[in-house]
């Protein structure tokens, strides 16, 4: 057994050393771990806002053709029509596919504005895009879709924006609304619509990198109504669960080119945007990003590890008569090595326990700010620091391997030491 009244004896003989290493530790602790948390934060901050809205569709829309090829000669647009969801939906790897189309008309209340176009869409895309209605309010029924009812649903900031008297509006802290604006009529053109529901306040986007907290709905077949003949904007594509979904987005792509007659080669006439796949790339730059953060960490933590090393070797050099004498008594050299490795191991528990204690409180403190509603926080969806069982998992982990890599060699030296050269030092 170790004798452990020994090991603290000798620890507190250099209370100053012991102490400064210690205050070292925990703040390398601090360091590394706060600077996990907060990585661990923005990166689910992040996942959050980009996987709703159509963070998990693929957005097909029409392009320009750049070659001659049947009807097309370079330069011809290819204009969606609504069928042209009846075809992709008979793809046995597409789950749901939905139309979608702007209406070019500006949208108002008085003599309140709002910079965002209506967007066409059936009660579906609900569903697709996780839209969330406020306590009052509805989404589109079916009813809506077939008497072509000139009805509408607002997101939250475009409802402040109609809706509340106060002309000041922060972009940087979206104020609430002041009332529900449920019932109301708004116009669209000059085409009178009743609210029938405001979204509750989101920070992700849908198509064309729109937020939908500044969105607006309208029914599908309302524009239709009043836009005859028009072609649709996108048609948002949702695969069926494990499938590639590059080979979905290029038989979504080579299928409408061959209902128009067009080249199924022609990259730009019909083109695609998979929202889940731009998203694997920025998740990869978060990684990256929360690796920097904790190799800050851990570079501090080194530096740590320079202390603990310093203090081990004082250590020894004081206690060499003491080992010498351990020695000749019947002390093996591997008991020397781990005498001297428990006493760095205690000295990294102590500081790393009092570090991961204030780090959770350093977490909790900032999980409790007030800034619900800052346009910036309400972007990158919400992040608070994440002190999860990972974080703290890699930190014990890196504290240990310091641990070891600073007692190692003091140690060693400890070992090599012959009982003689150790009774005849000073």
């Amino acid at each position: 057994m170790l004798p452990l009244r020994q090991i603290i004896h000798e620890m507190t003989a250099e209370k100053m050393r012991l102490g400064l290493t210690i205050l070292a530790i925990v703040w390398a602790t601090v360091s590394i771990a706060s600077m996990l948390a907060i990585g661990e934060g923005l990166r689910q901050g992040l996942i959050r806002t980009t996987s709703n809205g159509n963070g998990n569709l693929i957005m097909l829309t029409g392009g320009f053709a750049t070659k001659d090829y049947g009807q097309f000669s370079k330069g011809k647009q290819l204009n969606l029509k609504p069928d042209d969801v009846d075809v992709l939906r008979a793809l046995p790897s597409i789950e749901y596919a939905e139309p979608s189309a702007t209406w070019t008309e500006d949208v108002r209340y008085n003599d309140n504005g709002t910079w965002q176009q209506p967007l066409a869409v059936y009660p579906q895309y609900q569903a697709l895009t996780g839209l969330e209605i406020a306590s009052g309010g509805r989404w589109f029924n079916p009813l809506d879709m077939k008497e072509q009812r000139k009805v509408i649903v607002i997101g939250h900031n475009a409802a402040v924006s109609l809706f509340n008297e106060d002309d000041d509006f922060d972009w940087d802290n979206i104020p609430d609304l002041s009332a529900s604006p449920v019932g109301k009529q708004v116009k669209v053109g000059e085409e009178n619509f009743m609210v029938i529901g405001v979204l509750k306040p989101n920070t992700s986007n849908i198509e064309n990198g729109t937020p939908i907290d500044f969105a607006i709905f309208v029914p599908f077949t309302t524009w239709s109504r009043f836009n005859a003949n028009s072609p649709i904007g996108a048609i948002n594509i949702k695969p069926v669960q494990g499938v590639d979904r590059e080979k979905v987005a290029t038989m979504a792509k080579q299928v409408i080119a061959r209902k128009y007659g067009a080249s199924m080669d022609d990259e730009q006439l019909v083109q695609t945007q998979d929202m889940l796949l731009r998203q694997k790339t920025m998740r990869q730059f978060l990684i990256g990003l929360q690796s920097f953060l904790g190799i800050i960490g851990l570079v501090t933590l080194a530096v740590a590890g320079i202390g603990i090393a310093n203090v081990m070797y004082a250590t020894v050099k004081r206690a060499t008569r003491d080992i010498g004498v351990r020695m000749a008594v019947g002390a093996t050299p591997n008991d020397i090595k781990l005498h001297y490795l428990a006493q760095a191991f205690i000295t990294i528990a102590v500081g790393g326990l009092i570090g991961l204690g204030l780090t959770y409180g350093l977490v909790n403190l900032l999980q409790n700010i007030p800034i619900q509603g800052n346009g910036l926080y309400d972007y990158l969806g919400q992040p608070t620091p994440e002190l999860s069982f990972t974080i703290v998992s890699l930190v014990i982990l890196a504290l240990s391997i310091v641990g070891i890599a600073a007692a190692w060699f003091p140690t060693r030296h400890a070992a090599s030491i012959t009982p003689l050269e150790a009774l005849q030092s000073e």
